[in-house]
């Protein structure tokens, strides 16, 4: 089948959290015969000089993206287009020129499913959804309901208007109404899209986040001495920052205390003052991004802990620590899709007097923390990308038996 991705983000390898599930759908999908063509913004040079997805693809037409808009172009924009702000705004936000090109595509080549990854980038289909030919499957790759996040952000108290949270829920979901097929991540998003939307039963389906267990296979040979807590995340995307200050907040006292060499470290992209001031001898925030150097840190770390409470989908990282053989301390929201045996294959709780209990108890265990290294290496294979990749594939199929 000819299959267009249009993803908000370059799905290039070096590029960590949701694109490289991206990235491995489609090379999956394109060993199963696949034709496949993408078009993406171009955020850098970075993109625009990446060969890794080139085997995988019949084309790749990147657009270039804008560098920002004034809070004058937001709101001129918004009301042209009758879209709330938030979608022409911020990472991935309405660009003309790839919406353009996504309508020359459209008259130039026959696709069997157009597949826009991330709900932000269902506007183009949303927009197009008249000259889209009936024979297209479209689907929505939903890697969170940004209505359910705005209402979270705004329970923690951030400034939100409820007319803001509405007026994203309209379009959000008119978007989700006018393609063929929602896909989710996890169970628990599919049923907070059902609890929003009822009328979308019949046409979601739950394809799991995957990763690369043999890219990710740890050395045979690690040190047991150490003892670095690792948290990891693009923190550009808010509930990582958030994840970080709730650790700090409420467990790392206790921890430093009872474990005084202890080291946390926070790593990703684009760390925030917020977290920079946190820096001290041993809590380590920097930038990190290098799939090469992220794997390493992995390999390095002792523990892999996601405090997270915002937000939704599967998060990548955790896959990638299991898949390393860590061990986790985990919320409940950030261990969606997982399902692990609470206290054999992870720890899981909401409880931040018990998350902080669980990681010392980790730190200072070294049985159990080898025990639960193997448990969480197996549990990570589970969810090898090539799985993922077959549920979509089968998917696609079984809608175009249908037609």
């Amino acid at each position: 089948m000819n299959l267009l991705f249009i993803p908000k983000v370059f799905p290039r390898a070096s590029v960590i959290g949701g694109p490289i599930l991206i990235h491995h759908r489609i090379k999956n999908l394109s060993k199963m015969g696949h034709q496949i063509t993408v078009l993406a913004p171009a955020a850098s040079g970075e993109d625009i000089e990446d060969k890794s997805l080139e085997p995988y693809c019949e084309e790749i037409i990147l657009v270039d993206c804008p560098r920002g808009r004034t809070s004058q172009e937001i709101r001129e924009l918004s009301a042209k287009l009758g879209r709330p702000p938030f979608f022409v705004s911020g990472d991935g936000g309405y660009d003309p020129n790839l919406d353009e090109t996504f309508r020359s595509l459209l008259q130039r080549y026959s696709y069997d499913a157009i597949i826009a990854e991330y709900s932000m980038m269902g506007q183009y289909l949303e927009g197009a959804k008249e000259i889209i030919p009936r024979r297209s499957m479209t689907i929505i790759s939903v890697h969170e309901c940004y209505t359910q996040a705005f209402r979270q952000r705004a329970s923690k108290g951030e400034p939100i208007a409820e007319e803001t949270i509405e007026a994203l829920f309209q379009y959000e979901f008119q978007m989700y109404r006018s393609v063929d097929h929602i896909l989710s991540l996890t169970r628990e998003d599919m049923e907070i899209l059902l609890r929003l939307e009822p009328g979308l039963r019949g046409k979601t389906a739950v394809v799991p986040h995957g990763v690369d267990t043999e890219f990710y296979t740890p050395p045979p040979e690690k040190s047991w001495e150490t003892k670095n807590i690792l948290f990891l995340g693009n923190f550009q995307h808010p509930p990582n920052v958030d994840a970080v200050q709730n650790f700090m907040t409420h467990c790392w006292g206790m921890i430093s205390s009872q474990v005084p060499d202890a080291i946390f470290h926070a790593i990703g992209f684009s760390p925030p003052p917020e977290l920079l001031s946190l820096r001290s001898d041993h809590v380590i925030v920097r930038e990190g991004g290098a799939h090469a150097d992220v794997r390493q840190t992995y390999w390095d770390s002792d523990l892999f802990v996601a405090p997270i409470e915002l937000g939704g989908g599967f998060r990548g990282k955790m896959l990638e620590a299991l898949a390393c053989g860590l061990p986790i301390v985990s919320t409940s929201l950030a261990a969606f899709g997982i399902e692990p045996v609470n206290g054999k294959e992870m720890f899981v709780t909401d409880n931040y007097e018990q998350f902080t209990q669980y990681t010392i108890r980790l730190l200072t265990d070294v049985r159990l923390r080898k025990a639960m290294s193997g448990k969480a290496r197996a549990l990570g294979e589970r969810f090898d990308h090539k799985n993922a990749a077959k549920k979509l594939n089968e998917t696609i199929e079984a809608y175009h038996r249908q037609e």
